[in-house]
């Protein structure tokens, strides 16, 4: 199917495990299994669609109205204002300023509560200002108050003001007339400077032309995220899932791409990014069958999934990739350094591996027969369920598992081809 649509594999198994995938290749995929996409996707109706905006509409009147509930992860700070400020605070502008220290030295403090209160009144010059809430991750606290006052407040942070002897991470002024989209995606962006989001679901997320460089987005869920224009110089994304994402104009210069899917991810030629990785990208979303790979460096990439069938990798230095499902079969890896790398279930057949480096590499499940192995080391590499019929194999194995316990009459054979096991005298 995925040859069918123009995906890679790996977007066919999001589509049938109900993940997000692009829409363009959801429709695609459903014709191709005579499937309504639309009955599929659980579109509403623009009726009710308008419906639900027109509630979500009057639902922002009533919080200008009322406090809203706090949730979980905030708590309301100093005691309770009367009904007429809650309405006065709620409708005025909002200011939200990050603060790195204790975060309980604030909440279960009421005195510092009222010193911030008061510095930040006379700093902004504005007696009407309130704190309407702080959060959790650092210290994160809303003020609401007048423009005038909100903008005076935010002008002396941004020239080096410290609150209470704490530094300031960050500080947005949320404006009256900004909508409830855009004021959760600053919120949205402001949690991930403060806090990181290492290993959060951030798929179909809005984080287009944004500051998050040096975040931590290590093995988050970034597919189909929407980064147009993002800076992410810096950041670590390892491990994290970019399919399907927008990189168009995407600054990840010196950013941290290891183990990085970037399956069916759009990128440009206004995307900042590493030749290393945009060669990543360029394999594993265009043919790349016998290209002439030798010598690359392709080391930690996530190439799983990836058609490099006749291809020639000798020298390539392939340590740590992920070449899971990879198909490598009649490829050319003399000499390539497999050291740590994923080979689960792989086509090895018919490659070459004479003088390859596999040690701590994962074969469970690879297909290695008919393949030439000539003096290759296999040093602690898993071997379970691989397939070695016909291999011309004259390998070094040393602390290599092969099933639980490695069967004489295996072992025998393996040792006529050349094989030498590490307990050998």
């Amino acid at each position: 199917m995925a040859g069918g649509v123009g995906c890679t594999r790996q977007t066919v198994i999001k589509f049938f495990a109900r993940r997000p995938v692009a829409k363009h290749f959801f429709e695609a995929m459903c014709n191709e299994l005579d499937l309504e996409w639309g009955e599929i996707a659980q579109l509403e109706p623009e009726d009710q669609q308008s419906s639900r905006n027109l509630g979500m509409d009057t639902e922002r009147e009533k919080n200008c109205e009322l406090l809203q509930e706090e949730r979980s992860a905030t708590q309301v700070l100093i005691s309770p204002v009367s009904l007429a400020k809650n309405q006065n605070a709620n409708c005025k502008e909002q200011l939200v300023i990050t603060l790195t220290g204790d975060v309980e030295s604030v909440l279960n403090n009421p005195d510092v509560q009222a010193a911030l209160l008061v510095l930040m009144q006379k700093a902004s010059k504005d007696a009407s200002l309130t704190i309407d809430r702080i959060e959790k991750g650092s210290i994160k606290i809303t003020f609401s108050g007048s423009r005038e006052g909100l903008k005076r407040l935010e002008k002396q942070i941004k020239t080096g003001m410290q609150v209470l002897g704490m530094p300031v991470e960050n500080v947005q002024l949320l404006s009256s007339d900004t909508t409830g989209e855009e004021q959760d995606k600053i919120r949205l962006v402001q949690e991930i400077i403060a806090q990181g989001a290492s290993g959060r679901d951030l798929s179909d997320a809005d984080l287009s032309s944004v500051d998050l460089r040096g975040t931590n987005l290590s093995n988050a869920d970034l597919s189909c995220a929407d980064l147009t224009g993002t800076n992410l110089k810096g950041a670590n994304l390892e491990g994290a899932d970019l399919n399907c994402a927008d990189l168009r104009g995407t600054n990840l210069e010196t950013t941290n791409l290891n183990r990085v899917s970037l399956h069916d991810a759009i990128i440009d030629e206004t995307t900042i990014i590493n030749n290393k990785w945009r060669l990543v990208w360029e394999i594993v979303n265009q043919a790349s069958e016998g290209r002439d790979l030798s010598d690359a460096d392709l080391s930690d990439a996530n190439l799983s999934g990836a058609n490099l069938s006749g291809a020639n990798l000798s020298g390539a230095n392939l340590s740590n990739a992920d070449l899971s499902d990879t198909d490598l079969s009649d490829t050319d890896l003399r000499k390539a350094n497999l050291s740590g790398a994923d080979l689960r279930n792989a086509n090895l057949i018919g490659a070459i591996l004479s003088s390859a480096i596999l040690r701590n590499a994962n074969l469970i499940g690879a297909i290695l027969s008919t393949a030439i192995a000539i003096g290759i080391i296999l040093n602690s590499t898993i071997l379970s369920s691989a397939d070695l019929s016909s291999a011309y194999l004259h390998a070094v194995l040393m602390n290599t598992l092969i099933v639980e316990r490695l069967r004489e009459n295996l072992r025998r054979d393996l040792e006529k081809r050349g094989a030498i096991f590490g307990d050998n005298p």
